[in-house]
């Protein structure tokens, strides 16, 4: 009989950890939220923009997840379109960088071209425009949902305070992939664990195609889905878990929007705006950067997976091959 494996949490960390395991162990996902539950505020994946976008600043151990992860999305843009990954362009701007040698990705992204300060708002300092990938998480989640349940995964809804209540499911490794709920868990409390807090609207437009971000004092994104739908932002509120609409940031982001793409891309009112929803996420960040890790807990051998702050696509199979290994070594004594 195939090893055991219990991952804790079901957002798009865990179930890259359970695709990663789902060959070679009988997996088990316990969660308090799971994919379908698409009205929940208690869990940042379905709410994610969900585009590939390297980050700077990264260890070299999170450089090679987000690699990782990339080749994974970009190949299956491809083979899989019910994922509902679509192959993208996007302006990457920064307004503190002014050094080439500073963006890591820089030979790493399909197309990547340094461009002209002529092509850019003022007070941008670098930008790049490079291929990449973006998606619906609701319909990714479900694919990968779909993939796990036809693999014999099984899901488990329950929500767990204290690590050591998993004992009951007698696994051989448990994987902690609780996102945010690993600065709460009794045996974990992680103190790094820093809540984030994102506001967004979805839009219907059609009008924008290119994925456009400027990083700085006024972070700002427009995500074209190319479904008709873009996600416009941003927020960033460390320490801030309020999960209501704050309706005063709406037209702010829309004002920012304005700077950074097509004139007449979209209305100059948000009462204009083609609205489908305002969006509030808590990411699940951490201030030492992204753990994935083993541990020994009261005799229970654990992979910790989470910190990925808005990076949960940008790392999602990335995370889930490091763990996997992770668990492998656990498991046979590597």
């Amino acid at each position: 009989m195939a090893p055991s494996v219990v991952v804790l949490g079901s957002g798009i960390t865990g179930l890259s950890v359970a695709l990663a395991l789902s060959r070679a162990y009988n997996v088990t996902i316990v969660a308090r939220d799971v994919v379908g539950d698409n009205t929940s505020q208690g869990w940042a994946s379905p709410w994610a923009g969900a585009c590939f976008l390297p980050l700077m600043g990264s260890s070299e151990g999170e450089v090679d997840m987000q690699k990782v992860a990339f080749k994974y999305m970009w190949d299956l843009a491809e083979t899989s379109p019910e994922t509902s990954i679509k192959r993208t362009v996007m302006v990457d701007m920064w307004d503190e960088i002014t050094d080439e040698a500073e963006v890591w990705y820089s030979k790493f992204m399909p197309n990547c071209r340094k461009m002209d300060a002529s092509e850019l708002p003022a007070g941008v300092g670098i930008s790049f425009e490079y291929d990449t990938v973006i998606m619906d998480p609701q319909v990714y989640l479900a694919w990968i949902h779909d993939r796990l349940t036809a693999a014999g995964v099984k899901f488990v809804r329950q929500e767990i305070q204290h690590i050591s209540e998993l004992k009951s499911f007698k696994a051989d490794v448990y994987v902690n992939a609780a996102g945010c709920g690993a600065k709460f868990l009794g045996g974990v409390e992680d103190d790094e664990v820093e809540l984030i807090r994102g506001q967004t609207m979805l839009v219907r437009n059609d009008k924008e195609t290119k994925i456009m971000i400027r990083h700085g004092k006024e972070y700002t994104y427009s995500l074209p889905r190319l479904d008709g739908t873009c996600i416009l932002g941003g927020v960033k509120l460390y320490g801030n878990s309020d999960k209501a609409v704050d309706e005063s940031f709406k037209s702010d982001i829309l004002r920012r929007v304005h700077e950074i793409t097509t004139p007449g891309a979209y209305p100059q009112t948000v009462a204009e705006l083609d609205l489908i929803r305002d969006i509030v996420g808590i990411r699940p960040g951490r201030k030492s950067g992204v753990r994935v890790e083993k541990e020994t807990i009261a005799g229970m051998k654990i992979v910790h997976a989470y910190g990925v702050a808005g990076g949960g696509y940008i790392f999602s199979a990335g995370v889930g091959r490091k763990a996997a290994g992770l668990v492998d070594e656990l498991v046979y004594a590597i």
